[in-house]
């Protein structure tokens, strides 16, 4: 079909405005890029915009020289090893439990979850918990406390329900397995998709809160 003139427009319009968002991400990063390996006088004196001058990685030398940069490197990664996997480990049992309809009280433990989204303790209250179990000053003061959400708990519950439905349940324990072997099976269908998913955001967020510390 052949485009009217108001379409042609509309592509136009639409090319300059991500044009435009474009250059406004691309131009701070290109300028710290440029200002890192440019004279630090040069940059001061607002000579340097895309292009470096007086090009020089005396910087780049004087911060791998410093070894609180490689130590905060190692508690990133080591924090968001452990804050990923302490996650999955708490997460998917949680939301599997939660999935099937004979679970006691299943009603009452979803609304205390919907409860916690609501209505959060604050800063003091954390940290007086985190004090009594004796975690100040520590690696599990920032694991801890964040290891699992109420959201990601939900969002997993009906993950599970929808692709582990209550007859695939069945026909599991008229073979003889278990709701430990059903649950830890490497081929039920949804635990890969669903563990990956939850280890690209639960990592993501865990670097992130470790870098902003």
């Amino acid at each position: 079909m052949k485009a009217t003139m108001s379409d042609r427009t509309f592509e136009l319009v639409n090319h300059v405005l991500l044009l435009l968002f474009i250059g406004m991400i691309l131009f701070p990063l290109l300028f710290v890029l440029s200002a890192s390996v440019s004279d630090p006088t040069l940059v001061n004196s607002g000579k340097v915009w895309i292009w470096p001058r007086g090009i020089t990685f005396e910087g780049y030398k004087r911060i791998f020289q410093n070894n609180e940069i490689w130590l905060g490197y190692l508690n990133t990664i080591v924090y968001t090893v452990i804050g990923t996997v302490l996650h999955l480990i708490v997460l998917l049992p949680c939301a599997y439990a939660l999935s099937r309809r004979e679970l006691a009280g299943k009603k009452l433990i979803l609304w205390y979850f919907l409860l916690t989204m609501m209505i959060g303790g604050g800063l003091i209250p954390t940290y007086l918990v985190v004090r009594d179990l004796g975690m100040v000053n520590s690696m599990w003061a920032i694991v801890i406390p964040g290891v699992v959400g109420a959201w990601d708990i939900l969002v997993s519950r009906t993950f599970f329900q929808q692709n582990v439905p209550d007859p695939l349940v069945e026909a599991a324990k008229v073979d003889g397995s278990s709701y430990f072997h059903i649950f830890s099976g490497s081929r039920c269908r949804c635990r890969c998709p669903l563990s990956r998913s939850c280890r690209c955001f639960t990592a993501s967020a865990c670097g992130t809160n470790i870098s902003m510390r």
